[in-house]
């Protein structure tokens, strides 16, 4: 593929899907900056939203696989639509609820209608661009979350100061980002289609020569059949999900703990906090971008995996021995992103390659292991924090989560160089 076609395909088809993954993140976690005034309104407890908040995974996590299989039984244009819609018109529900109930239930269906979303995005991506750029392609995606992290708080604070005649703030606030979710997927049927030879933005040498391109790196990496029984059998899915497990406990860790782990450095001004708690997201979204560009022009990407996890393994070690000193501490959790973000920007580029490239159900097996920390890692989190009163435990069990990804790579890459037939 040569770099015009390139950047056709960055801005057709992966520059609107991030900003419809920015979407879906707002529409996640938009709710704990309703959650000020819309729990007292609705009564709900602090058990009650939190109970609310996690159901979302559920749904989230049990669909995964479904949404796989739908997106192959209609195809990527339909499925993109009928996701953002869907989740856009539940976002735009929650105006509307009443009780602790209509919380739960629409909390459910958030989940579900979000779930297959972030796989599926890899999946499609990575038959419209070859390996030469697909860590650039999927890392673009991936900046939707610090980017949704970042500038999505202010935007929420904003629609909450809105005078609004009467209706309360936060309802306003989920009916406005719901109802321009929906219209964004109005606007996704129109703009995408199944696959590149569909595509009039591009040449029919282009539409081709991508065509071509996949097929041949598909059939030089032995990718398994279309079955995801097949795909199931294989060890590279198994061991990129003990990876991927690992990237996202990392992330959670991150989303859910930085802002407590600031204040025990001795910063206690909400203002500061924020901006504090901004600047590791920033990092990551740095190491994103860096990582995969670099991956990409020397077309090698087990090292820019390794590195990178160990990297972030010694900072966030580095991090909860000096606690007592903040700006170092914050230094090396910042560091420790960077890490993060450049290894998750290079993670997809193996197994689309050798198990995901005919199945988007493996992608989604893989998410949906990785996943399953969003709900079992938060927990064990604050188990530790309320057992031992200190933030440094987490931090060093991340540190050690993050070595043993770096480890997997080893037979990660033994594997995947076996199947190329690479000494």
């Amino acid at each position: 593929m040569d770099p015009t076609t390139y950047r056709k395909v960055m801005a057709r088809v992966v520059a609107p899907l991030t900003f419809l993954i920015i979407l879906s993140s707002l529409d996640r976690v938009n709710v704990s900056f309703a959650a000020i005034e819309m729990n007292p309104d609705i009564g709900l407890d602090p058990k009650a939203y939190g109970f609310g908040v996690g159901i979302f995974f559920v749904g989230y996590l049990l669909f995964q696989l479904p949404s796989a299989a739908l997106l192959r039984r209609i195809g990527p244009r339909w499925w993109i639509a009928g996701s953002v819609i869907g989740w856009g018109a539940v976002a735009a529900m929650m105006a509307a609820i009443q009780t602790p109930l209509q919380f739960y239930v629409l909390r459910f269906l958030l989940g579900l209608f979000e779930s297959g979303f972030a796989p599926g995005v890899v999946w499609y991506v990575s038959q419209w661009l070859p390996q030469q750029y697909r860590a650039r392609a999927i890392a673009g995606t991936m900046l939707a979350i610090p980017i949704s992290v970042i500038f999505g708080g202010p935007l929420c604070g904003a629609l909450m100061s809105m005078d609004t005649g009467g209706m309360a703030s936060w309802r306003v606030m989920f009916l406005v980002e719901g109802l321009a979710t929906v219209i964004a997927g109005l606007f996704a049927l129109f703009w995408f289609v199944d696959r590149p030879a569909q595509a009039r933005w591009l040449s029919d040498d282009e539409r081709t020569r991508i065509e071509d391109t996949i097929a041949a790196e598909i059939a030089d990496a032995r990718a398994p059949s279309a079955k995801l029984s097949d795909a199931l059998k294989d060890p590279i899915l198994w061991v990129s999900a003990g990876v991927w497990f690992v990237l996202i406990t990392g992330a959670n860790a991150i989303i859910f703990w930085l802002p407590i782990a600031i204040k025990t450095l001795g910063r206690s001004d909400p203002l500061e906090v924020g901006i504090l708690a901004a600047l590791p997201w920033i990092a990551i979204g740095a190491g994103m971008v860096w990582n995969a560009r670099h991956s990409d022009r020397t077309g090698e990407r087990y090292r820019h995996l390794a590195w990178p996890m160990l990297g972030a393994a010694a900072a966030f070690g580095v991090a909860a021995l000096f606690t007592h000193n903040g700006p170092l501490a914050l230094t090396a959790l910042v560091i420790g992103g960077f890490g993060l973000g450049s290894a998750q920007s290079v993670f997809w580029t193996v197994p689309t390659k050798f198990v995901g490239a005919r199945n988007p159900g493996a992608i989604a097996t893989i998410n949906l292991c990785g996943n399953a920390s969003s709900t079992a890692m938060p927990v064990v989190i604050g188990w530790i924090v309320a057992t031992t009163g200190q933030i440094t435990v987490p931090v060093f069990v991340l540190a050690g989560l993050m070595l043993l990804g770096a480890l997997l790579i080893l037979p990660l890459a033994r594997l995947g160089n076996a199947r190329e037939g690479k000494a």
